[in-house]
């Protein structure tokens, strides 16, 4: 309710009896993409855009949500800086006292949005500007808001969520006199942003063993870990339930001859190099895994799984990756 209240003189104003049969649908996105992959620590660019799911209105009078991030905390979005959206914000519209790109509380951005002036308003400093229509119309989908967060350290997936949209559309055939009237629209459907967070990455998936070949491994715990030691590993028996080691932590490896000979063999050109190393000053390192060739075709469909973890104090694991051998 606290929300609502930032925007209730417009609303009382204008807003009618009757809702409206439109939804609004948002579907928040980087790159243009629902899902994305990235590194620990990235900066990700989001947008979240809106489109009216009919023509029965003459296009958005108002919109406010607040966003959630299971991976950590954000920060306030960007104030918009060309129409159409700079109508529904300070001073030609009217928003949170905060701003336009919401405040931060806890793990949620509060009340992002704002509203355009449908009042017509001459009297207070704010809202000033000039009603613009068939914003986000159906068919035509509009930027409603864009920001910028920092993906987690740790890796996994994470969702970044709309939450509580209530937004409000002009009604149809308005002409602004003596204001612009508008209609509650429904929320509609919702497409959140899931962002996977991977540390460890390969160049191939699977080596012959009639041939041989090298797949190089590419480690990347995010500048935050620039320099520290890690310790990649390696089990034949799989990466789930993994290896338990303290603080809440898992190394997706399970524990078996192999990985205990990637413990006590560290950097052996065979197959190894670079498993027991520092991370440069990216927090970017590169091991490889060479498999020689004419092994034997018993060990065909066998899969090494890798993982690592940091080192002094051991407080950070990686995914796990798999290289099978083929014919």
């Amino acid at each position: 309710m606290a929300r609502l209240s930032l925007l209730a003189l417009p609303l009382l104003l204008c807003i009618s009896a009757s809702a409206s049969a439109t939804d609004l649908n948002l579907s928040v996105r980087s790159n243009g993409l629902n899902s994305i992959v990235v590194g620990p620590g990235d900066v990700v660019t989001y947008q979240v855009v809106g489109e009216l799911s009919d023509s029965l209105s003459d296009g958005m009078a108002m919109f406010v949500f607040d966003l959630a991030f299971d991976g950590g905390s954000l920060q306030a979005a960007a104030a918009p800086m060309m129409p159409p959206m700079t109508n529904f914000a300070r001073p030609a519209g009217i928003d949170n006292p905060a701003g336009f790109g919401g405040t931060p509380v806890q793990d949620l951005l509060a009340q992002v949005g704002g509203a355009q002036n449908t009042i017509k308003n001459q009297f207070a400093p704010f809202p000033t500007g000039s009603v613009i229509t068939q914003v986000a119309q159906q068919g035509a989908p509009a930027v409603l808001v864009t920001g910028t967060l920092t993906a987690p350290l740790q890796y996994g997936t994470y969702t970044l969520s709309v939450v509580e949209p209530f937004a409000n559309v002009i009604r149809q055939g308005q002409t602004g006199s003596p204001f612009w009237a508008v209609d509650a629209a429904n929320a509609g459907a919702v497409t959140n942003l899931v962002i996977e967070v991977i540390s460890l990455s390969e160049d191939v998936a699977a080596v012959s063993v009639a041939t041989g070949g090298t797949v190089t491994l590419s480690l990347n715990a995010g500048a935050a870990n620039a320099g520290r030691p890690y310790w990649l590993l390696g089990s034949l028996s799989g990466a789930s339930p993994g290896l338990a080691i303290g603080g809440g932590l898992v190394l997706p490896l399970n524990v078996d001859a192999w990985l205990l000979y990637t413990i006590q063999i560290p950097n052996n050109a065979t197959p190894y190099t670079q498993n027991r190393s520092s991370l440069d000053g990216l927090g970017h390192a590169t091991a490889t895994l060479t498999v020689p060739s004419g092994l034997g075709s018993g060990l065909v469909g066998l899969t090494i799984s890798h993982a690592y973890v940091l080192e002094a104090p051991i407080d950070f694991t990686s995914n796990a990756v798999t290289v099978t051998l083929t014919p």
